[in-house]
């Protein structure tokens, strides 16, 4: 499963803290970093992640969230892929209209 993470730091040294933290950590199994960006402005960032399970999702953002006051999750599905899903549904919709 795709979803994006949308994190913002929490205020002072709480930045500095993710970055050491996420230095020493280690992926668990199931787990996988597909990108990641850092905010221009340095106080958060979004991370693209495929997960196998809610579980594991659960465990990697509960070993960062006491260091953020925002952690948005939204599954995601790749766009050409949702284009054509949203397109499938609309055709749905207009046939029993």
């Amino acid at each position: 499963m795709l979803v994006m993470m949308r994190y913002r730091f929490r205020g002072g040294e709480a930045g500095r803290q993710a970055y050491e933290r996420f230095a020493k950590w280690t992926p668990p199994a199931g787990l996988e970093i597909t990108a990641g960006w850092t905010a221009a402005s340095n106080d958060g960032g979004f991370l693209l992640l495929d997960v196998a399970d809610v579980a594991t999702l659960l465990e990697f953002s509960a070993q960062f969230k006491d260091l953020n006051d925002e952690l948005e999750i939204t599954p995601v599905v790749e766009l050409n892929e949702g284009v054509n899903i949203a397109m499938k549904a609309y055709a749905w919709v207009d046939s029993i209209s």
